[in-house]
C-alpha cells in the first residue's frame, strides 16, 4: 500500500480517513487541508517553523464509521528552505504500517502502542498545549467541554471570590477560551480582568494567545490591563497579556501597544523580545516596526540577537523582509555590529 505514497494526506485518504491539521509549534492554529497538501508536496515551505522542524497535530477519523478521533503529534524535520523533508514523511508512514497495519483506527495492543510511542517522529506536547488543543478540538467538533469548564466559568464570571482560584485547572481555562462566543464568556473576561490575581491572569493569557475569536471589546480590555500592569511594574503579566493578543483578528491594537512599549522598560526584558518573535511575529510584517524591533534587540539584548534573528528569518512570511534589513544602509552601529557578528559566527 505505501510503496508509492510519499505524503501523509494521501496515506490517510487511502486508509479511508478524514483528517485535520494543526500547528503546535508556535501557536495552536489550524492549517487547512488544501494548504497542508501543498506543504507536504514541497510546493510551499512550512509556515510556522521552530528550530528547523514542523510540530504538527494530525487528528484523523474513519469516514464510514462512528469511531473516535485519533491523534498523531508529529515532529517533522525541515530542509534549508523550510520544506518538509519527504524522506521523513515516507519513513514515518512505513513505521506506522509496520506497527499498526493498514487500519489506522483499529484497537492495538499495549506492545504496538509502545512501538508507536518510540517512533522518532512523534513528540509529546506540553501540558498547556495539550489542554488548549483538546479544548479547541472539542469546540470545533461540537463535543462537550471537560468537567473543569463549569468551575472556570463560575470563577471568571465573578460568582466566587477572586482569591479562590486554587482549584482551577488549565483544562477548564482552555475550555473557556475555546468557547469565547458561548455563555457570555467574552464579557465575563472583560469584567474579570482588573480583579484577577497573578496566577489565573497568567494562565488565562497563555490560553487566549491561541484564540482567534477575541472581539474588539476584549482586545481593548486586555490592552488597558497591559498598561495597568506596566504602571504597577508587573512586567511578566504585561508580556503574557500582550501574547494573549497573538491570534486576534486585528493587529491594530497590538501594533500600537508594541510601539508604545518600545519606549518602556520592557526593552530590557528578554521575555518581551521572545514573546514577539515566538507568538506575535505577524506584527513584524510592518517593516518599520520590524526595523525598530531589530534595532532595539541589537541595542539592548545583543546576546539574544543571533537566536531571534535566526528564528524569524526562517518564517516564510517574514524571510524577505528580514533579509532586506541586512541591506539597509541606515542602521545603528549596534545593529550593524550584531549583523556582522551573526555572519562571522563570532
Amino acid at each position: 500500500m505505501t510503496m508509492n505514497i510519499n505524503n501523509l494526506s494521501e496515506f490517510l485518504e487511502q486508509s479511508n480517513c478524514q483528517f485535520s491539521v494543526y500547528d503546535l509549534g508556535r501557536k495552536v492554529c489550524n492549517i487547512s487541508n488544501s494548504l497542508f497538501k501543498e506543504i507536504e508536496l514541497n510546493q510551499l515551505p512550512y509556515p510556522y517553523p521552530i528550530q528547523q522542524h514542523a510540530f504538527i497535530a494530525l487528528t484523523f477519523w474513519q469516514t464510514d464509521a462512528q469511531k473516535e478521533h485519533f491523534i498523531w503529534f508529529l515532529k517533522i524535520p525541515l530542509d534549508e528552505q523550510g520544506l518538509l523533508q519527504i524522506p521523513a514523511q515516507i519513513s514515518f508512514i512505513k513505521m506506522v504500517v509496520e506497527a499498526l497495519g493498514e487500519d489506522l483506527t483499529a484497537d492495538v495492543s499495549d506492545k504496538l502502542q509502545e512501538r508507536m510511542a518510540s517512533n522518532p517522529f512523534l513528540f509529546k506536547p506540553s501540558t498547556e498545549k495539550l489542554a488548549i488543543f483538546n479544548a479547541i478540538m472539542n469546540a470545533r467538533f461540537i463535543r462537550p467541554a471537560s468537567s473543569f469548564y463549569s468551575g472556570a466559568q463560575r470563577y471568571f464570571s465573578g460568582s466566587t471570590s477572586w482569591n479562590e482560584w486554587q482549584e482551577l485547572g488549565i483544562q477548564g481555562i482552555a475550555d473557556l477560551t475555546a468557547r469565547l462566543d458561548h455563555d457570555n464568556n467574552q464579557q465575563n473576561l472583560i469584567n474579570a480582568l482588573p480583579y484577577l490575581p497573578q496566577q489565573p491572569l497568567q494562565s488565562l493569557a497563555l490560553c487566549l494567545e491561541h484564540q482567534n475569536k477575541i472581539n474588539p471589546d476584549l482586545q481593548q480590555a486586555i490592552a488597558g490591563q497591559i498598561r495597568v500592569e506596566l504602571q504597577e511594574h508587573r512586567q511578566e503579566n504585561a508580556i503574557l497579556l500582550l501574547r494573549a493578543l497573538a491570534s486576534s483578528p486585528s493587529m491594530v491594537i497590538t501594533k500600537k501597544l508594541i510601539e508604545e512599549q518600545l519606549y518602556s522598560d520592557l526593552i530590557h526584558n528578554v521575555h518581551w523580545y521572545v514573546g514577539i518573535a515566538g507568538r506575535l511575529w505577524t506584527v513584524l510584517e510592518d517593516e518599520t516596526l520590524l526595523n525598530r524591533f531589530l534595532e532595539s534587540l541589537a541595542n539592548n539584548q545583543a546576546a539574544l540577537f543571533p537566536q531571534l534573528f535566526t528564528d524569524i528569518v526562517a518564517i516564510p512570511l517574514l524571510r524577505e523582509k528580514v533579509l532586506r534589513q541586512i541591506r539597509l544602509p541606515a542602521r545603528s552601529p549596534a545593529l550593524t555590529d550584531a549583523i556582522g557578528r551573526l555572519f562571522s559566527g563570532s
